[in-house]
């Protein structure tokens, strides 16, 4: 590799070509594109998706049904991804603290 090559090699970073799709004016803001780079990833790649989505359910970072509406799909039909994951499903909270963390993650 020449020194031109490494130079640009240690110049890039995601950050930084995300920032140019910006200064190229294809998409309004860094957020934007990184929106797009998503949604592209997650069609090409749909079970990525879901176990994002899965994990993210599990861990009790977002409720059954913001996983089922993140998916789009019917509660019930997301229990059963869940289930067919070998993930448990949550029976929802079972104090008033837990209720409103359940509340934040909707």
């Amino acid at each position: 590799m020449g020194a031109p090559e490494q130079v640009a090699q240690r110049n890039y970073s995601p950050h930084w070509e995300l920032r140019q799709l910006v200064k190229s004016g294809l998409y309004p803001d860094e957020e934007a594109a990184l929106r797009s780079v998503l949604r592209a990833f997650y069609r090409a790649n749909p079970q990525a998706r879901v176990q994002t989505v899965i994990r993210a359910y599990v861990a009790g970072e977002i409720s059954l049904g913001r996983a089922a509406a993140l998916l789009g799909v019917s509660q019930e039909e997301m229990k059963d991804i869940v289930r067919e994951a070998g993930a448990e499903i949550h029976l929802g909270p079972t104090t008033p603290a837990e209720a409103l963390v359940d509340a934040e993650h909707a």
